[in-house]
């Protein structure tokens, strides 16, 4: 089988999904406009008019199109709604599989009447609609049509990569975050609670912040200001592979986003058994139970960030059970291999290929006990929708 990926090829998550269809045998055409080498698919970059930003993505779109009917594919899968889910259903090539991210269905359509209509028009062409969590899947019902469904595939984790060792205990507590550095990140929150932090703590406490962006410069700026960059180490790009290892040196992970599609971040984190403090954001709360895997609170607010992270400071044994819970609940609704499984048995559903091992065999395997106890839990803590969804491709959110 042969599929043509509309993506950005450099992002972790489009390799990680691209290299599992190559490892079932898929035939992997990449049309990207951003460019990167994934080994064992064929990568095709759009090119030209970089200095438009995402405007030229339409000014390519005739030559998107003819690219795409060349390649003769079996189906073609867009991954992030409002650039190639969009592209996608221009070229019009069926069947279209057309995957929900993030800020596509969350931020896109309400900026201006034209990317309300482009968001419609997207979803209303595709032949399939997935999104990565329970919360971007009714975020995007209402901009789909009534009798499109939206099945939740969210990518997770892979268990055997992020699997932690027993932490030692230590005099120092170190607070950790993962993040592209921008504003949405929310990181010059995290920054300025730290500084309450160690007003508190002294120098029992510290902080590594891992990632790159815009926002670096003012978040150093920052720190100094405030008179703590002793405190703050800034280690740069972390690459994927090498990101299990420094979430096993933190203590405590911290998510301070102002807004977050899905929060893998907090998923990978409580994978290596760490307790999150993150924002009570969008689709933080799928992948954070508050007070059972990790601590919510109000965004833009670095008292009440302080608060939460110091409470896991003081108390060792919270951090312990709020982590072995946090991977407890990983590996029934974010294991990578199950979520893999169930994007398989769309692509069966739709064009007829057999995944290798079937996808009904790894779907729903592990404790059916712990995924009953996780559904309940979340049921008494009066959080609303499918807590199944993420483990059944077949059962769609409406």
């Amino acid at each position: 089988m042969r599929v043509v990926y509309l993506a950005d090829a450099p992002y972790i998550h489009t390799k990680r999904w691209i290299e599992h269809s190559l490892a079932q045998g898929i035939e992997c055409e990449v049309i990207t406009f951003r460019p990167a080498e994934i080994e064992g698919a064929n990568v095709h970059y759009i090119d030209g008019a970089e200095g438009l930003g995402k405007a030229r993505y339409l000014l390519h779109a005739r030559r998107l199109k003819r690219l795409v009917h060349s390649l003769q594919p079996d189906m073609v899968h867009a991954l992030h709604l409002t650039s190639y889910g969009f592209l996608g259903a221009l070229a019009d090539c069926h069947p279209l599989v057309v995957s929900v991210w993030g800020t596509d269905v969350l931020e896109a359509p309400n900026l201006t009447p034209f990317h309300r209509w482009l968001t419609r028009y997207a979803l209303a062409h595709a032949d399939v609609l997935t999104a990565t969590g329970l919360h971007l899947a009714t975020a995007t019902t209402p901009f789909a049509p009534r009798n499109k469904p939206v099945t939740v595939v969210p990518y997770g984790v892979d268990l055997a990569q992020f699997k932690p060792r027993k932490r030692r205990a230590r005099k120092k507590t170190v607070i950790g975050a993962v993040s592209r550095l921008s504003v949405e990140k929310g990181m010059s929150y995290l920054v300025e609670a730290f500084a309450l932090l160690r007003r508190r703590y002294g120098d029992t406490v510290a902080l590594q912040i891992a990632g790159e962006g815009p926002e670096e410069g003012s978040l150093r700026a920052l720190s100094r200001r405030l008179g703590i960059e002793d405190g703050i180490e800034f280690k740069g790009w972390i690459d994927h592979a090498e990101l299990p290892a420094f979430l096993q040196g933190l203590d405590i992970f911290a998510l301070p986003s102002t807004y977050e599609g899905f929060g893998v971040a907090a998923v990978e984190a409580s994978a290596m058994a760490l307790p999150v403090v993150a924002t009570n954001v969008y689709g933080i709360p799928d992948v954070v139970i508050d007070g059972e895997t990790g601590l919510l609170v109000p965004p833009r607010n670095p008292e009440a960030l302080a608060a939460a992270l110091g409470t896991l400071v003081e108390n060792t044994d919270m951090r312990a059970a709020l982590g072995e819970a946090g991977r407890e609940y990983v590996a029934s609704q974010y294991d990578w291999r199950q979520n893999t499984a169930q994007m398989d048995a769309i692509y069966e559903k739709v064009v007829g290929w057999k995944p290798n091992p079937p996808a009904a065999a790894l779907i729903n395997t592990g404790s059916t006990d712990a995924n009953e106890e996780t559904a309940t839990r979340r049921r008494s803590a009066g959080r609303t929708g499918n807590p199944d969804g993420a483990r059944d491709a077949t059962e769609p959110v409406a």
